[in-house]
């Protein structure tokens, strides 16, 4: 049905049951990898590295594709053959990590959310309905010939997400080839579709580009193609792929190409999922443990909520320094300004919503009987050579490092100055003021909490990092950026005052005055 669901977007173009989808007797006198058949097949591999692949052979002088092939990964469903590199912390956050695990994991918010909400088998079931759908049309869309496309997911608003008679219709995404973040409804709202199921209306014209009937006339023809593009400025025509989008940090430069982000709002996407996480913490315990069975299902479920928070700091982060990229032709109706940075208020809105749910004193605090029961089923010698208490701190650091990783680059510092000059409104040094602020205004006066302790410590260390970083290392800020970073230390030197502060407050703020006193002192290698 996933695959067939394409016939629609041929229809559009043209042509009626362009695609027919048959099971393979147990008698056929054909082979599976005979190139005249285009097979979708299921695979168990010992160590999968996709959940759904879809190549395709093409002639390479004229790019007609001659035969394609879809390989489902059975372990897309549960993946318990990479059960330590999903779930281990010290793992959960590797940067090569933004792929098919990353895609895997919102499967398994998914699940952990929806027990977490006391959904039952009925509500399960249908999100992997969701899940099989969308990733089989999406890998049928690769063999189309259809790249990735991570802006598409921008397409709806907040509002139209949980409107299951429209998405079904069109889906939650401008195109099948996004990796959308999981569309779980907040708490005591209805819930409409998981994923996209059906090809959008990027995809739909992607179709009649390439596939609909050509004209005779080879005039016409680039006539009648040139129509065809003319539709691109469109809003839910919008396009981005893998060399846009800003998954890792310091790559990309416009944030509405993202992977795992949602709505034509993902600032107010990520805000809302991050405080739905909060409220399924409250609820973990309770949802996630059976009697008579151990609790690694309740730390798995921790995980995934965990890696789910990371992504959403890192949506979050990517809109400060951000530039919108229009790639329109000059002179090509609804065109925009090829490059406009983000309005302020827009990088301004993000930055308040991590200093409140991600560097906040009370964000990423967690009931205590949660963390008491984080642990993990003994197997065999499963913890051979390392502890098996819960590392929290590491945990917590991760979420606040995936925004971090953005705010203290040093290409996104360059781009906040470069973008000053045409337009940028939210500048250098007011971000960072900001994010001083985030990380040390609440208690630079009082004692420090251990959560706040480990990100102020990092954050000042990452500050003396830049600023002492050597002029012909690629990371080396610029000299505006350097007088910025250097201005920001003395001011958190100036900010701290330990006078009644508990002892490991006092030690700790001590440790961070040698720390920029150290920095600030050194001279300034050539």
């Amino acid at each position: 049905e996933a695959t067939l669901s394409w016939n629609t977007a041929f229809e559009k173009a043209g042509f009626r049951n362009a695609i027919e989808v048959k099971v393979q007797p147990d008698d056929a006198d054909w082979d599976a990898g005979d190139i005249r058949y285009n097979v979708l097949r299921w695979i168990a591999a010992p160590s999968p590295q996709f959940s759904g692949f879809g190549p395709s052979f093409f002639n390479p002088r004229t790019g007609q594709i001659l035969g394609a092939d879809v390989m489902l990964e059975f372990a897309s469903l549960r993946r318990y053959q990479e059960i330590e590199k999903i779930y281990d912390s010290s793992k959960l956050f590797a940067v090569q990590d933004i792929g098919h695990q990353a895609l895997y994991r919102q499967i398994a918010f998914g699940l952990s959310a929806l027990m977490a909400k006391g959904a039952g088998e009925k509500e399960q079931s249908a999100m992997l309905d969701d899940w099989l759908r969308s990733l089989v049309v999406h890998e049928v869309g690769h063999t189309l010939g259809l790249n990735h496309n991570f802006r598409a997911s921008q397409y709806l608003p907040m509002s139209q997400l949980n409107n299951s008679v429209e998405t079904r219709k069109s889906g939650l995404s401008g195109s099948v080839m996004d990796y959308e973040a999981t569309n779980v409804a907040p708490i005591g709202q209805p819930q409409g579709q998981y994923w996209s199921t059906v090809p959008g209306p990027y995809d739909d014209w992607a179709i009649d580009y390439g596939y609909s009937e050509a004209l005779a006339d080879p005039v016409a023809e680039e006539a009648r193609l040139e129509n065809i593009l003319a539709r691109s400025t469109r809003p839910e025509l919008a396009f981005g792929n893998d060399a846009d989008d800003m998954r890792a940090p310091g790559a990309g430069i416009d944030p509405r190409v993202m992977t795992f982000d949602l709505s034509s709002d993902a600032i107010g996407f990520a805000e809302q999922r991050l405080q739905l996480i909060q409220q399924l913490e409250g609820n973990l315990r309770q949802k996630m443990t059976r009697p008579g069975q151990s609790f690694q299902a309740l730390s798995n479920a921790f995980g995934v909520l965990m890696a789910d928070s990371r992504q959403s700091a890192a949506v979050l982060s990517r809109y400060v320094g951000g530039v919108e990229v229009d790639r329109a032709l000059a002179g090509q109706a609804g065109a925009g300004t090829p490059f406009t940075p983000v309005p302020a208020a827009q990088q301004r809105r993000a930055m308040a919503v991590l200093a409140k749910q991600v560097f906040a004193p009370e964000a990423m605090a967690m009931p205590a009987d949660l963390m008491t029961h984080l642990q993990s089923q003994r197997r065999s010698y499963y913890f051979s050579g390392k502890t098996e208490d819960p590392k929290l701190h590491d945990q917590i650091w991760a979420v606040q490092k995936a925004a971090l990783d953005h705010l203290l680059h040093p290409v996104v510092h360059k781009r906040l100055l470069d973008s000053a000059l045409y337009g940028n409104e939210y500048s250098l040094s007011e971000m960072l003021a900001d994010l001083t602020d985030a990380v040390f205004a609440a208690d630079a006066k009082t004692s420090v909490n251990s959560r706040r302790q480990n990100l102020q410590q990092e954050y000042v260390q990452r500050l003396a990092a830049l600023v002492l970083a050597k002029p012909d290392d690629a990371k080396s800020p610029s000299a505006m950026n350097q007088a910025a970073l250097r201005y920001e230390l003395k001011r958190i030197s100036q900010m701290l005052l330990s006078n009644g502060n508990d002892r490991a407050s006092i030690a700790h703020k001590e440790y961070l005055q040698f720390l920029i006193r150290q920095t600030l002192e050194a001279p300034r290698t050539a």
